[in-house]
């Protein structure tokens, strides 16, 4: 009985995992890109302490990646993101239980649907042309809305989930020319 209890469990945990979705535009060439500049205007309140904590993970992330910031008029490419909080987002939780005997034609079986709403927070990445203003690459992520001890635990938590939704952006290809 205890076997089919683990396979279950599996499922139910691995389908509460949430996953950066990527997106780009196969004819776009990121190879000449060096130089990048963040793009966000913050909204005042409690989130601009987030947005700067976003802001940071980004800069922080595309410079391990080789690419340097620069201001906004001479940078190769724009990075913009959005976060959000989406409140009471539906999941549908159910469980099912049944036994059964095949001869004698008796069985029970139980079944529940639990509707349970979380609050998530959504973060979307984007990265621009500034000549065509167009998206060229794009990374978005959902997950369940956390409750942080620190303002340390949540910088760590925003350093994390950027470095995850930028691993599949292509570092900057540097050669002995162009290294400095």
């Amino acid at each position: 009985m205890y076997k089919y209890l683990l396979p279950f469990l599996l499922l139910l945990f691995v389908g509460c995992a949430s996953k950066v979705k990527t997106d780009y535009d196969p004819m776009f060439k990121t190879g000449s890109l060096s130089t990048f500049a963040v793009v966000h205007t913050s909204k005042e309140g409690i989130e601009t302490l987030n947005d700067e904590r976003i802001r940071e993970a980004i800069t922080g992330v595309m410079q391990q990646k080789g690419y340097k910031s620069a201001l906004q008029d001479t940078a190769d490419f724009h990075i913009t993101y959005k976060s959000a909080l989406v409140e009471d987002v539906p999941s549908n939780f159910s469980f099912g239980f049944g036994v059964g005997t095949y001869s004698s034609g008796v069985g029970t079986s139980v079944g529940t649907t639990h509707n349970v709403s979380d609050d998530q927070e959504h973060l979307d990445i984007n990265m621009v042309d500034p000549k065509t203003k167009k998206t060229f690459w794009r990374a978005s992520v959902a997950k369940k809305y956390r409750n942080f001890k620190s303002p340390e635990e949540r910088s760590d938590y925003f350093d994390k989930t950027v470095a995850s939704m930028l691993t599949a952006f292509p570092a900057r290809n540097i050669t002995e020319k162009n290294r400095l």
